[in-house]
């Protein structure tokens, strides 16, 4: 009995490397898809979805306020102003990047903006939307008319930002801008 039991040992040997090398390809294969899975999932997850939204150059915003802070304006029972309570707040309107060059003895300035409106309605982007050539050109012209020394300190900032909302609200009615936020301001 002990010879069968050698015989089997014997036997059963090739079986089990046969058998280990076949699991270790297994577990390199599912290793594998794992991997890939995950990747993908990550890729997707950090991309946004698949979904791409169309981008029109355009985006109108609605700033949402946090629940804690109208608890606490409105005495924490969900008291106040209806529009407030339900988290509408001003309407902002993104304008495309303008690249413009200043004016310059040499020639070589150029400015480039990023302007975000703050509107008094979401419905006053209609408006924007229909009037978007004239209000472009119309600040193309602005920024190109300014020098370095006009728009290179804050105050003239300042200055630049009122007559860009003055220009815009030429072409709105009821005066529908209220101001503008300088997202991305560049001299070189």
């Amino acid at each position: 009995m002990a010879e069968e039991e050698e015989g089997k040992k014997k036997d059963d040997a090739p079986a089990a490397k046969g058998g280990l090398l076949g699991n270790k390809k297994v577990l390199i294969i599912i290793v594998a898809a794992v991997v890939v899975i995950g990747g993908a999932a990550a890729f997707f997850l950090l991309k946004g979805g698949g979904e791409e939204p169309v981008d029109d150059g355009h985006e109108v915003k609605t700033e949402k306020h946090a629940p804690e802070k109208k608890k606490k304006e409105s005495g924490g029972h969900g008291g106040g102003d209806s529009a407030e309570a339900a988290g509408d707040g001003p309407a902002v309107y993104g304008l495309k990047t303008f690249i413009v060059n200043l004016q310059d003895q040499s020639g070589g300035r150029y400015l480039k903006l990023t302007l975000n409106l703050e509107l008094t309605s979401p419905e006053s982007s209609g408006d924007l939307k229909v009037n978007d050539p004239k209000i472009r050109d119309s600040i193309i012209i602005l920024l190109s008319s300014k020098s370095y020394s006009d728009i290179g300190t804050v105050e003239g900032k300042y200055k630049l930002r009122d007559e860009i909302v003055n220009r815009i609200n030429q072409f709105l009615p009821d005066n529908s801008v209220k101001t503008a936020y300088f997202t991305e301001f560049v001299i070189q």
